[in-house]
């Protein structure tokens, strides 16, 4: 996935009463083959903020490690509930490291 689509997949862009907040999708395992899905708060700015302001967040968000990482195998970025590691994606677990899911 490029970042265009990551964007579109993972993040939102609300606005409600003054503020603009923009939301991550976070995913979590409280089962082996369950993921579950919320939209978290990542940012919220005031209603005045410029498209390029919005837009600058959104790419500081893309590079935040605490809701994407690179995978060190593939170099995709990927949501953080989809890496099996600080290193790795479960796709690269799986196919290069013997993981099964």
């Amino acid at each position: 996935m490029n970042d265009k689509e990551i964007v579109s997949e993972f993040m939102q862009v609300k606005q409600e009463n003054d503020v603009i907040h923009i939301l991550v999708r976070g995913i979590s395992w409280p089962q082996p083959h369950e993921p579950v899905s919320s939209w978290k708060v990542a940012s919220v700015l005031p209603q005045t903020s410029s498209p390029q302001e919005v837009d600058f967040k959104v790419q500081a968000i893309l590079e935040n490690k605490q809701y994407f990482q690179i995978c060190q195998g593939c170099e995709e970025r990927n949501l953080r509930g989809w890496m099996h590691n600080d290193g790795i994606c479960q796709g690269c677990a799986e196919k290069n490291h013997g993981v099964v899911y």
